[in-house]
């Protein structure tokens, strides 16, 4: 049995380049609480990259390119990227004649970044090439703070279907464990746009170009 839930984050700005396609780990898994309990796997998170080409030699033309290529959002709005996820969860029911417990819960995210790339910068000035990295420096501050929030958000929906006590039927189980997976994601959308309010989309951060 397969429930399933779809969230979409916006950030106003460039995201930093991960390693397209490779899954990666969470790092403050407990591992052995994994082992421990029957009931749930380990999240599953896997995170891409797509990146849109800009060049140029001045700031004018890099930040021209970055508006006309960047993506559109429901807002009516342009931004130089946006970081998607999708959060699913995919799990069994281990029965008896008066109760019924999740089996094997996993949730699973898949995080889709789109970002610039500035190609043809050799020929550029110095300054213009530090100032550069000095942006997708402080993106990749920014940016890994949304990833830290969907990881942790995947974390604790786990552990909150651990420890969910045995329900009366599967279908209570059910109505249970997807109330508890809206309110943990709807969390998560709200703490990650908190967190652009704070930063004002990372410009707080120092990402900012030109």
């Amino acid at each position: 049995m397969i429930k399933t839930l779809f969230i979409a984050l916006l950030s106003l700005s460039s995201f930093p380049a991960f390693a397209a396609d490779d899954g990666i780990e969470i790092a403050s898994v407990d591992r052995k609480f994994y082992l421990r309990e029957r009931a749930v796997l380990a999240p599953a998170v896997r995170e891409k990259r797509e990146l849109y080409e800009v060049t140029g030699c001045g700031e004018s033309e890099l930040r021209d390119q970055m508006t006309r290529q960047g993506t559109a959002w429901s807002d009516g709005k342009k931004y130089d990227s946006v970081t998607r996820w999708r959060v699913t969860w995919d799990y069994g029911h281990d029965r008896s004649l008066q109760s019924c417990s999740a089996e094997a819960f996993q949730a699973t995210a898949e995080i889709t970044i789109r970002y610039p790339k500035w190609v043809g910068r050799d020929n550029a000035p110095q300054e213009l090439a530090d100032k550069w990295e000095g942006y997708i420096a402080s993106l990749i501050v920014h940016e890994e703070g949304h990833r830290d929030m969907v990881l942790e958000a995947v974390e604790d929906v786990t552990r909150a279907v651990a420890q969910l006590p045995a329900a009366p039927t599967c279908a209570e189980l059910d109505r249970q464990v997807r109330s508890l997976c809206h309110e943990r994601m709807a969390k998560l959308n709200a703490d990650a746009k908190e967190y652009d309010i704070e930063t004002l989309h990372g410009a707080e951060q120092g990402a900012v170009f030109p």
